[in-house]
């Protein structure tokens, strides 16, 4: 009897010590996906300060989106006790902090090179620490990170793009941005093969819209430069897309 109850126990301590692995895990693949998604949203709008110098609203949010992806690494650092995934953070960390100082400082094509470099480097980063810790995700998880895949291609998408306007390393540009339309359209296929509830199929009808005009115009770069009507087309696609990852959280 008494070593049933040790069997028992054990398996009670092993079922707490996964639920909380796990939680620690969500929460750092989530912060992993925001530094991610930073990374690229801060590039692209450093870049459309570079075009737009004038517009101090940029500036601001820039300034904010920094606060957040620093907010970001602390998460992680606080429940992270991987010695490699601190390595990493270190190093994002020290981006960070180039970052904050090239954006206090006036913009030029230089320092728009670099945003860009810095950019790949919390992608790089970012994914390192999530692949660490994964863990078997549910099919609603698995879902909702495609979802937040599409966020962060979508900011991607816009940098891409940005640069290209700018006659950065034009052809380079462009094959990038066409390689994320693509990750996107992969994406897409899983996300309208799921059997959603009649009240979501506005949005997922909403959704796939927004994104062909999107990708219409996307790929018109070189005839066509539209930068501020392809990033209200932007906000309506991501808008749909949070709308539904919303469902796919509250599912999970």
């Amino acid at each position: 009897m008494k070593k049933l109850l040790n069997i028992l126990w054990i398996i009670v301590l092993l079922s707490i010590y996964t639920s909380a692995s796990t939680r620690g895990d969500v929460k750092i693949i989530e912060a992993s996906e925001t530094i991610r998604y930073l990374g690229q949203k801060i590039s692209k709008e450093y870049l459309y300060l570079y075009q737009n110098p004038k517009k101090i609203e940029l500036k601001e949010q820039l300034d904010e989106d920094i606060k957040l992806l620093e907010q970001s690494i602390i998460d992680i650092k606080t429940i992270n006790n991987n010695k490699d995934s601190k390595n990493i953070l270190d190093f994002l960390t020290y981006n960070k902090n180039d970052v904050k100082k090239l954006i206090n400082k006036s913009v030029d094509r230089k320092k728009a090179i670099l945003m860009l470099d810095y950019s790949e480097s919390f992608l790089e980063g970012a994914n390192l620490i999530e692949n660490a810790h994964r863990y078997n995700f549910s099919v609603e998880e698995k879902i909702l990170m495609s979802l937040k895949d599409i966020e962060y291609l979508l900011q991607r998408i816009s940098k891409y793009y940005m640069a290209y306007i700018l006659n950065i390393d034009k052809d380079v540009n462009f094959k990038n941005m066409s390689s994320a339309i693509l990750k996107i359209e992969e994406i897409l296929k899983v996300i309208n093969s799921y059997n959603y509830p009649k009240r979501l199929f506005m949005e997922v009808k909403n959704m796939n819209s927004s994104w062909i005009k999107n990708k219409k115009f996307l790929y018109k770069v070189r005839q066509l430069c539209i930068p501020n009507l392809m990033l209200i087309s932007t906000i309506t696609f991501e808008n749909s897309i949070k709308k539904i990852a919303l469902y796919h959280k509250q599912n999970q």
